[in-house]
């Protein structure tokens, strides 16, 4: 794959000609994405995707601008662009690259060539197996209502005026299904999915057949009374709560008076069994990476530790404003995209338990296994959420039926005081969160 030496080192001679601070970020992918329907690929397409995003400082002011044409000239006019929409822009002290020196982890694992030598045909086949499968697996079928294949190969570079020059390679590949079942009237649907960065650990059987059994457990699903419950969140649920809320940790949404863990580095918000990090260097993450969008080296981070909130995170700028050193979470939305700050892999420590013992915790407990409308129902600054859910109902240790049409309700910050226990099963999820099944001591359930 072309990195585009040339041009990148002399679009930053131009900037230091200039007098300009300036970097430029640069990123090219290629993708597949296939889907089936009824034995028939559905859609198909081959894309390929490359840009390159200035930022130029002056004077405390940013400006970026962005070109597709990863040419010198096209470059330089770009860099021109920037410079001119700094101009217009307030000033800040902290505003400034940063020249990021030591080495970068290696993680060549992240990149994996032979991934993108499947034959496209075995790709294809690939789904056609995972509908055909998921189809045929049990007589309560009604039918699969999609399913796919998509794999991405690209890479990122960073080059600066501070001298900053990195570059790293990625792959993954993921498929998806969503088995529709039906019994006496009613139907339920699950959906799958399995992300992977080795196209051997596909195996359509062992997804579909998964999919397929998920989806069958719904069947004669109950109501279940309103009250206050202990609740186990299944790993897929609890790392979607996670993801909705992550953006508390950012210091910029702190700086901005957007956090409430504003002021309160060093004290407990959380349980004592709450443990949470941002760990880029954990390759098993799909958010894993070497270093982040301004170069800076990537580090594993405590968030929170035995219940103590220990940092926010940070890219160079928020940095600087705090007077604390960058944490390697600056965050760009490709190569359009302006600087902020985002988490990469989180990571909810494991405990001891099985999902088994921590559902035999209490007599009468919920096991929620779904929730809907995550961006509508929960308010990512007071921490407040109100969600559809679907799960189960357990009483003493053994499953009494599937349950439905129930609201759980409460607050983030709540919810992390009255964490009881962290189950044993990590799951990693496609959203770059991992975390085991959690029990919450009480919850509030609008049921019938």
């Amino acid at each position: 794959m072309n990195t585009y030496t040339e041009s990148t080192q002399g679009v930053i001679a131009k900037a230091q000609q200039l007098g300009l601070e300036a970097e430029v970020y640069l990123r090219a992918s290629s993708s597949t994405s296939i889907r089936v329907q009824d034995g028939e690929v559905d859609q198909f397409s081959l894309s390929d995707s490359r840009g390159a995003g200035i930022r130029v400082i002056r004077d405390g002011r940013v400006g970026y601008a962005y070109s597709e044409d990863l040419s010198l000239e096209a470059l330089e006019r770009t860099l021109e662009q920037a410079a001119r929409n700094a101009a217009l822009l307030e000033s800040a002290p902290e505003r400034g690259l940063s020249e990021f020196p030591g080495e970068t982890p290696e993680m060549a694992e992240l990149y994996r060539p032979d991934l993108a030598e499947v034959p496209l045909p075995q790709k294809i086949e690939a789904a056609m197996a995972l509908e055909r499968i998921a189809k045929s697996a049990d007589p309560r079928i009604k039918n699969v209502t999609s399913t796919g294949y998509s794999d991405a190969h690209g890479f990122l570079r960073v080059v600066s005026t501070k001298g900053v020059d990195r570059m790293y390679r990625s792959s993954s590949a993921w498929v998806s299904t969503v088995p529709l079942v039906t019994q006496d009237g009613e139907n339920k649907t699950y959906y799958q999915i399995k992300v992977t960065r080795d196209f051997d650990h596909i195996d359509p059987e062992v997804i579909a057949k998964e999919a397929v059994e998920r989806a069958l457990e719904k069947l004669g699903s109950q109501e279940v009374p309103s009250g206050t419950y202990p609740v186990v969140f299944d790993p897929e649920t609890f790392g979607d709560l996670i993801s909705v809320f992550c953006g508390i940790f950012s210091s910029k949404t702190a700086q901005e008076g957007k956090s409430l863990l504003r002021g309160k580095i060093g004290e407990q918000v959380a349980s004592k069994v709450v443990t949470l990090v941002d760990d880029p260097l954990h390759v098993e993450g799909w958010g894993a990476r070497p270093f982040d969008d301004e170069g800076c080296p990537s580090r594993r981070v405590s968030l929170i530790e035995d219940g103590v909130f220990k940092t926010f995170l940070y890219n160079a700028e928020t940095a600087r404003k705090d007077g604390v050193e960058s944490t390697g979470h600056a965050a760009r939305g490709g190569y359009k995209g302006i600087l902020g700050v985002a988490p990469s892999n989180l990571i909810l420590v494991p405990g001891q338990a099985t999902p088994a013992e921590l559902l035999s915790r209490h007599p009468r407990m919920l096991y929620v296994t779904h929730v809907t409308g995550l961006h509508a129902g929960a308010n990512a600054i007071s921490g407040d959420f109100s969600l559809q859910a679907e799960g189960f109902l357990y009483e003493n240790g053994e499953r009494v039926c599937p349950v439905h049409n129930f609201t759980v309700s409460g607050n983030w910050y709540r919810l992390l005081e009255a964490v009881e226990e962290v189950g044993s099963d990590v799951e990693y999820q496609s959203s770059a969160v991992a975390c085991p099944s959690v029990l919450v001591r009480d919850l509030a359930i609008a049921g019938k």
